[in-house]
């Protein structure tokens, strides 16, 4: 069924909101809630209702509805659904159902019915006795729904490489800082039982956080790490969620203005919903930024994080200007970690317009303010960015220079997982660049450093999936793409087995051996939407153009529903290649529809699609 009100037209089988014949980014679960709603307009429904039948009975927090509720409202309006204290929620707003006739269009002066009319006739004999029983309630009723605390499962602290030796630091910071966080009245710290040995939570927390929030019922997964240096007091942590991931840093010059500054951040931002946004979805984590930043503007981590994410959504303006708003609050903060952050930022959008000189400019500051404080940390990462520059200029020998001095600094700093994949990136680009013998040198070293310091086996997986890409024979890189399947768990979100997979897709499909290529995804039991996408290939590259559309068009709705428009461009492409294959023109228009208007805001995409575009006549804006 399809229903419409005010704007918006929302088909309650297929879960997609429109608005003004326009598809409207909402996630799975708040377009079942929305369903719900709409089944039983005049039904209050309790929280309880709600998590039985939206997430069919999972053990989930309060907070989850919560922030559900508080998503439709703003994407719908506020009035959209009311809250009855100590009762539930209810739909608000008038519906009717959709016909072909009609068009999503904003209300115009046509006149009312005449039922219409009479209704209006006794709300408006009805409202002083309303606005009674209203004062009254106001009187009677004071406690209103108060949201659940986030529940954050707290690992216990690192302490820093270069101070683990201090003989004071657990007694002066470790202790002070963990009663802190177990105190805290903003959240519910959770403990956590079971887990030794952690220290690559940083670089893999998909490895940790099924098992951790399932254990402890949380929220949220907090590691960190901290530590003393150049007469200040720091604590580096990292926020996780499913779907969000939250890194902060934070310096100070005593143990007291530490904790004030930590929790002050933590009060903000774990309650404020923006660790439950899919980070694939940028355009709504951009825009749940900005309401953050609206509320906290001298919160300077919340500020890094909007002009970091403006510049990854193309607004490269924006991302300047917020940076030197950034740049003059650490000043007067005496911030000196932010202002080279900044200055990063600032290179990265200088980079994206081929502003090469600006970029170098902020990437020397950024430089010198971190070889002050002999953050080697930092300026590993500030080297990794000025490769990228190098890149961008087709310049492999500065490419190389800059990540063999990353890698020194990251030695300096201790930290081996940064320093193999910086290793294994500069395999990559010389892989780009052809040169095969720097290719199999960096990546042995990468291999080399697992080895060397006893990481995990899933670390492993990387390694194994560039030899895969650099085989020489489709029989070595099978091999090796299937052994990166056998070391990283199904049930948890690799990229380097995603990856291998598609790899394994592709080379199964060149071979024509279609049923090995299907059963890579025949143990999944709910594909998503890229692996919906891999399976139309499959289909279509074996000219079945029935099942391909079918995935084609799963994998097209299941990436609107997460906001992953990356997906969906990309399964509008599949789709316009199997019309265009089956003879089925009239099915087109809509997706290059699509294309027109969510391309213009990722460059990239049009870059990599563009022979694609060109052969459909598709023309975007930039």
């Amino acid at each position: 069924m399809k229903l419409l009100f005010n704007d918006f037209m929302f088909d309650t089988e297929q879960l997609i909101l429109y608005k003004n014949n326009a598809v409207v980014s909402c996630r799975h679960n708040e377009a079942k809630l929305l369903a719900l709603f709409l089944s039983e307009p005049e039904r209050v429904f309790s929280k309880n209702d709600i998590l039985e039948q939206v997430w069919n009975g999972k053990v989930v927090s309060e907070q989850a509805v919560f922030q559900n509720i508080s998503v439709l409202r703003a994407l719908l309006g506020d009035d959209a659904i009311k809250t009855f204290p100590k009762k539930g929620y209810q739909w608000q707003l008038e519906l009717k159902p959709y016909t072909n006739a009609e068009l999503i269009s904003p209300a115009t002066n046509s006149p009312p019915p005449v039922g219409a009319v009479r209704g209006k006739r006794v709300w408006l004999l009805a409202i002083p006795a309303i606005v009674v029983l209203c004062v009254v309630a106001m009187l009677l009723v004071r406690p209103q729904d108060e949201p659940a605390l986030t529940r954050i499962a707290l690992l216990p602290l690192l302490i820093e490489p270069t101070n683990q030796q201090s003989p004071s630091i657990n007694r002066e910071l470790v202790q002070p800082l963990w009663e802190s966080l177990n105190r805290a009245e903003s959240y519910a710290p959770v403990a956590v039982s079971g887990v030794s040995n952690y220290q690559d939570f940083f670089h893999r927390p998909q490895k940790y956080i099924n098992s951790l929030l399932q254990q402890t019922q949380g929220d949220l997964v907090m590691a960190a790490v901290v530590g003393m240096h150049d007469q200040q007091v720091s604590i580096r942590y990292l926020l996780k969620s499913k779907s969000g991931t939250w890194p902060v840093s934070h310096s100070a010059k005593n143990v007291v203005q530490l904790l004030d500054v930590m929790q002050k951040h933590l009060a903000l931002v774990v309650n404020s919903g923006i660790l439950m946004v899919d980070e694939s979805d940028s355009n709504l984590l951009n825009a749940r930024l900005k309401i953050l930043y609206s509320q906290a503007p001298d919160d300077l981590v919340v500020l890094a994080a909007l002009a970091n994410s403006e510049s990854r959504t193309d607004n490269h303006n924006n991302a300047i200007l917020l940076v030197d708003e950034l740049v003059a609050k650490a000043r007067v903060h005496n911030d000196k970690t932010r202002e080279g952050d900044a200055y990063v930022i600032a290179a990265n959008a200088y980079m994206a317009q081929s502003l090469f000189a600006e970029a170098a400019a902020a990437l020397r500051k950024a430089f010198e303010i971190f070889t002050a404080q002999q953050d080697y940390r930092n300026l590993a990462l500030v080297q990794q960015t000025y490769s990228y520059l190098a890149f961008e200029q087709q310049d492999y020998d500065a490419f190389k220079q800059a990540l063999i001095l990353s890698m020194q600094f990251a030695q300096q700093a201790r930290e081996p997982l940064l320093e193999m994949s910086i290793s294994s990136y500069l395999s990559v680009v010389a892989n780009k660049f052809g040169n095969k013998e720097d290719r199999q040198i960096y990546l042995e070293r990468a291999e080399s450093i697992l080895d060397q310091t006893q990481q995990a086996r899933e670390h492993y997986g990387l390694i194994y999936f560039y030899a895969g890409m650099y085989a020489e024979s489709d029989t070595t890189a099978e091999k090796h793409y299937r052994k990166v399947l056998a070391i990283l768990p199904a049930d948890q979100k690799w990229w380097e087995r995603d990856r291998a997979r598609e790899h394994l897709t592709q080379l199964f499909i060149k071979q024509s051996r279609w049923d090995e290529a299907l059963s890579l995804y025949a143990s999944t039991t709910k594909l998503d939407a890229a692996e919906e996408l891999m399976v139309s290939n499959i289909h279509a590259a074996r000219q079945a153009w029935p099942p391909a559309e079918m995935h084609a068009l799963s994998a097209f709705k299941l990436a609107n529903l997460s906001g992953q428009k990356y997906s969906a461009l990309d399964a509008s492409i599949a789709l316009l290649k199997i019309y265009e294959a089956a003879n089925q023109p009239e099915k087109m228009p809509v997706y290059k529809q699509f294309i027109v208007k969510e391309a213009e805001n990722f460059s990239f995409w049009i870059k990599v699609n563009r022979q694609a575009l060109d052969r459909f006549s598709i023309m975007v804006k930039r």
